[in-house]
């Protein structure tokens, strides 16, 4: 049986990995060595499919030398719109497996990353998975960094057992049917990173779209992905400024729930939250706990600067496959 992603006299593909890549030269090499270290299935058909979105480094050069030495099949293109919804949209569109798997350019994959991500597809009925997301440090953590509900330094990990989750995927670290695309649309531009902010949050909203129209999402604990903390980002700084840019992301995502109360195109719940983070944060005499609600004072901040700006503006199309 030729699946439906295999269309128009295309060779039947069974999975597709799209890393979609802006100025990665110095990254990318080891990205796509822990690919080509892989366990691959017996009759598993794959490709690889590499993005490079406008990049100015020798990006290209690495990518054209990866296609023509790999030893599989690798599919690249160059998208010059500038941001990853953009350069995620055209690698869904280049893509010819019936999976699409997505991770970065900054990742080293498990080499049983693959085997994982295709043995949950068989045994479960869902539309989309979220894999495991290792952070691989350099220097120790930092004391007042508490790991769970941040993204800034990537990780996801929800144990060791298969579960059907209520969250959305890392964008790093995620797999999803065609069907998805096919039937729920493509990557909302103008929610990712830009020249003044440092968190996107398409792959968010991309993933409560399908929660919201009922789908199931699983938890993958043997798809494993092992991500770099870069040393930048471990500062209390880059930390407030993440979460004040999410905050504006999530509000140009319209991720609030369909029945909240708006003021002057505000959520109402958005001021409460930023009323009480504040006086937690005030008050709370643990340093960790007290950072965490500072965090959350500036994602509420962003989210009602963000929506009094655009208040009167209409909500982005999305894209179609």
């Amino acid at each position: 049986m030729v699946p439906q992603g295999a269309r128009n006299g295309e060779s039947e593909m069974q999975i597709s990995v799209i890393l979609c890549i802006y100025n990665g030269a110095d990254s990318l090499p080891a990205a796509l060595t822990s690919l080509s270290k892989m366990s691959i299935p017996d009759g598993m058909s794959w490709e690889v499919v590499l993005v490079n979105n406008n990049s100015t480094d020798e990006t290209g050069k690495i990518i054209e030398e990866f296609a023509r030495t790999s030893g599989f099949t690798v599919q690249h293109l160059f998208e010059p719109k500038q941001g990853r919804a953009f350069a995620l949209n055209a690698g869904i569109r280049k893509a010819r497996g019936e999976i699409i798997a997505f991770t970065d350019d900054d990742v080293i994959v498990d080499p049983q990353w693959l085997v994982g991500l295709s043995n949950m597809f068989a045994t479960f009925e869902c539309i989309a998975l979220a894999g495991r997301v290792k952070p691989l440090w350099d220097k120790p953590q930092p004391d007042w960094l508490e790991m769970e509900g941040q993204q800034v330094v990537g990780h996801f990990e929800y144990g060791e057992q298969p579960i059907q989750i209520n969250l959305s995927p890392l964008g790093a670290n995620s797999a999803f049917r065609r069907s998805a695309f096919e039937k729920y649309g493509l990557f909302r531009v103008g929610l990712g990173v830009n020249k003044s902010e440092i968190g996107g949050t398409e792959d968010d909203e991309f993933g409560r779209r399908l929660l919201q129209a009922g789908e199931k999402i699983m938890y993958a604990p043997d798809a494993i992905i092992h991500l770099p903390v870069e040393s930048h980002r471990l500062t209390k700084d880059y930390f407030l400024r993440w979460f004040y840019s999410m905050g504006k992301a999530n509000m140009r995502a319209r991720m609030w729930p369909q029945n909240a109360v708006c003021y002057f195109g505000v959520p109402r719940y958005l001021f409460g939250t930023a009323i009480r983070s504040s006086l937690r944060w005030a008050f709370t005499v643990d340093e960790k706990r007290r950072f965490q609600h500072k965090l959350r004072v500036y994602r509420a901040l962003g989210g009602i600067c963000e929506g009094w700006r655009r208040r009167f503006r209409i909500q982005t199309e999305i894209p179609r496959l």
